[in-house]
């Protein structure tokens, strides 16, 4: 392996051509306001340098990444370098933004000598509603994905658009990741309600709105990553105006020059710092923008503030998305309701999608084969008063919770220290007092029903979205915070992301 310092250490390269100019002439896109030109000779004649380099390569195996100053793909002789690099066996894997107005069938015909190669290649795709459809646009991107291209979709937070983007995200696989690129240039910030909307289509939004700031010591960029101009010179990154090196003419990288920038002003700059929460969400897909996708063979979801809005209805996007993933995946509840809680909470049709589960904190487990695990609990013998309402919840004869609702608060303390001295499992947020079996609990009902059903660990993922399912979520490898969860359970999960945008995140077993 070679030393930090050597050009022959870098895995991952950004280039960038000669040509700058587009064939759309979006209003918010300077490149949009050049003008096509048909002369290409000098970009055709660069980017073939580039790739006889990369042939030439005698280092880390590579991945490739192609940001033009415009659209690229248009242009035959991109295609053609795509493929013939993608062929190269030291190349793990090439990707190229654009706006996806070259015409997929051509270029899938292209690859069609070489199909195996279409698994090496990637898409960042860049919607523009100025001069596009959704149903142009999600189609060409489907074509693509059908043949075995990974790809990725993205768009500009506008706020004129918000109605079309909607559209989009409805339109495309929930497996593909939409993200949205905070607009600059706007006139006023972005409202709090603007800011929501972009959230719900791109659950990672809040990470391109703020950006983050430049820390040369936590940065791949120089080291590990490099930007290549179309002339040779190395940059850290596409944002770094500090030259570090020429790739036809040394192979050495001088690391000790910092950026020299005081933020990291869009995706590809704060992608490459090693402890920004995007390599997690994200893993070694962050170079392209498109999720590893691990895969999971089960799924555990709380439910109050997890599945369910501030007015206790399941989201319809939700709903569509337990029905998709439904079809892959077995699901399965871990809340602190009860059977009929839940039941009620979801409505029958959604909650016939889950296997079974975790129900009142663990005090009933659903197997979904039939079996079950109950741990019986009693009350104390004097709680039973006019004063209280008690609400039992039983499975085939066995109480395994109470509901206790005790408006006084002087009883309610007397109660909640009958229960203590009685060993008794509580969950308590006044008026109400929720009674289980001492040994119940999430975690320990998450871990049986997967030790019973041989669910191995590592392709669990727990949903949740409140501190109480913390300990759950730390049982296994995948733990998700919904958007909405308490601060420091989003700092402790591995991913933060909505019900719905799970599929984009996650490979489910077919």
């Amino acid at each position: 392996m070679a030393d930090e310092g050597s050009l022959l250490s870098v895995r991952r390269i950004y280039y960038r051509g000669k040509l700058n100019s587009c064939n759309y002439t979006c209003s918010y896109c300077p490149f949009g306001k050049k003008s096509h030109r048909p002369s290409t000779a000098q970009d055709r004649q660069a980017w073939n340098r580039f790739i006889t380099a990369i042939e030439q390569w005698k280092g880390e195996t590579l991945q490739l990444f192609v940001i033009p100053y415009g659209e690229a793909l248009i242009h035959r002789y991109y295609r053609e370098g795509i493929v013939r690099l993608a062929a190269l066996p030291h190349v793990a894997g090439i990707s190229c933004q654009t706006n996806l107005s070259f015409l997929a069938d051509e270029w899938l015909s292209e690859l069609r000598a070489i199909p195996a190669l279409r698994g090496k290649i990637r898409i960042w795709a860049s919607f523009h509603p100025e001069m596009t459809t959704v149903e142009r646009f999600a189609g060409q991107l489907h074509r693509l994905c059908k043949e075995g291209i990974q790809v990725c979709a993205g768009a500009v937070g506008n706020p004129s658009a918000k109605n079309v983007l909607n559209e989009l995200r409805k339109a495309l696989s929930p497996e593909i990741y939409l993200f949205i690129n905070a607009m600059q240039g706007l006139k006023s910030p972005l409202s709090d309600e603007d800011v929501r909307f972009f959230t719900r289509l791109d659950n990672l939004f809040e990470y391109d709105l703020h950006n983050a700031p430049a820390q040369w010591e936590h940065c791949a960029s120089g080291r590990t990553s490099c930007f290549i101009d179309w002339k040779g010179n190395i940059f850290a990154c596409p944002r770094s105006k500090v030259k570090i090196g020429n790739l036809y003419r040394n192979q050495t990288l001088d690391t000790s020059l910092p950026c020299r920038r005081k933020v990291c002003d869009c995706y590809i700059a704060f992608s490459n710092l090693t402890n920004h929460p995007l390599r997690r969400v994200m893993g070694e897909g962050a170079f392209w923008r498109i999720p590893d996708r691990p895969l999971i063979t089960a799924v555990f979801f709380d439910v109050d503030g997890t599945l369910t809005d501030t007015q206790g209805r399941v989201p319809e996007s939700y709903a569509d998305t337990l029905r998709y993933m439904a079809e892959s995946v077995p699901l399965y509840l871990a809340t602190s309701l009860s059977v009929e809680q839940a039941r009620r909470k979801l409505g029958k049709a959604l909650f016939g999608l889950f296997k079974g589960g975790v129900f009142a904190d663990g005090g009933l487990l659903l197997y979904g084969n039939g079996q079950h695990l109950c741990l019986p609990v009693e009350l104390p013998s004097d709680i039973n008063e006019e004063s209280v309402r008690i609400t039992a919840h039983s499975y085939q004869g066995q109480i395994y919770k109470y509901s206790i609702l005790i408006r006084d608060k002087e009883r309610r303390e007397e109660c909640l220290s009958r229960f203590e001295e009685n060993s008794c499992r509580i969950f308590y947020r006044p008026p109400l007092i929720a009674v289980t079996h001492r040994q119940a609990g999430k975690k320990r009902g998450v871990l049986q029903i997967c030790e019973k059903l041989s669910l191995p660990l590592g392709q669990v993922l727990v949903v949740g979205n409140s501190l109480h399912d913390c300990e759950m979520m730390a049982a296994v490898h995948h733990s998700c915070a919904v958007v909405n969860s308490e601060p420091l359970l989003k700092e402790r999960a591995r991913y933060t992301l909505n019900p719905d945008r799970l599929p984009a995140f996650f490979r489910f077993r077919k």
